[in-house]
């Protein structure tokens, strides 16, 4: 698929702000939908859906929630069949879903897969967000770095280790993007459990570097002389419940 040339057309100037990198390999766009696994009973989240070159693959096999910032593309994203066009910070616009959950009491299915090729500055504060709904499926393409990050040791690592089955299916090359973006990634997740945000925010205040004992105060001896970064997802844990 030809993107500037659409782009042209639809006289778009890509917006470097908004991460506007549009993958215009069609094999890797057919690739995520198949990763996917859809059939007409699913609704599918896609965030960043751009000039909808995604959009109308997923939308031919399930109904599509495609989230988009710029109201540049309200022409092309309101003319695709089967899908439901959200314009403005996908972010608020999840963050709202679930504030409406909360006051009915249970939580409305909204959509139960994501494919989305995530704005890059947003990817972890995203992610994270994705993990506070209940879904089955989600196929992400994010830079490489990121995609990697996911599968470390890291506290972004572990968490998710907690959290989902998360796999690096394939590199995206930098070049398969218009404009020209980073080395990325594909990754295929499947949620096992929800973010537990307590238990986030207590790894986001120790320090990976320092002592165990210096920053939790009922550490247990096992653990005294271990740096944060040393410790294993059960021992982590094991922290937190001391410390809550």
């Amino acid at each position: 698929m030809n993107i500037k040339q659409l782009l042209a057309i639809a006289k778009i100037t890509p917006k470097q702000e908004l991460d506007q990198y549009f993958l215009q390999d069609d094999s890797l766009l057919n690739e995520e939908v198949s990763l996917a696994a859809l059939n007409s009973k699913d609704t599918v989240l896609e965030v960043g859906a751009g000039i909808g070159n995604l959009t109308i693959l997923l939308s031919k096999k399930a109904h599509v929630l495609a989230i988009e910032k710029d109201y540049s593309f309200t022409h092309i994203l309101k003319g695709i069949n089967n899908c439901n066009a959200v314009f403005g910070d996908a972010l608020e616009f999840l963050e709202s879903l679930r504030q409406k959950s909360d006051k009915l009491k249970h939580t409305p299915v909204t959509f139960n897969k994501i494919v989305s090729n995530i704005p890059y500055s947003i990817s972890q504060p995203l992610l994270l967000e994705f993990f506070r709904h209940k879904w089955d499926i989600s196929v992400l393409i994010v830079q490489k770095e990121f995609a990697e990050k996911l599968i470390s040791k890291e506290r972004l690592g572990m968490i998710m280790s907690e959290m989902a089955e998360i796999k690096i299916v394939r590199d995206v090359p930098a070049n398969a993007f218009y404009p020209e973006a980073v080395p990325s990634a594909i990754v295929l997740i499947k949620q096992k459990k929800l973010l537990d945000d307590k238990f986030w925010d207590f790894l986001c205040s120790l320090k990976p570097n320092k002592n165990v004992s210096n920053q939790v105060k009922k550490c247990p001896k096992s653990l005294e002389k271990k740096k944060v970064h040393q410790l294993t997802l059960k021992e982590l844990k094991q922290l937190y419940l001391l410390k809550s």
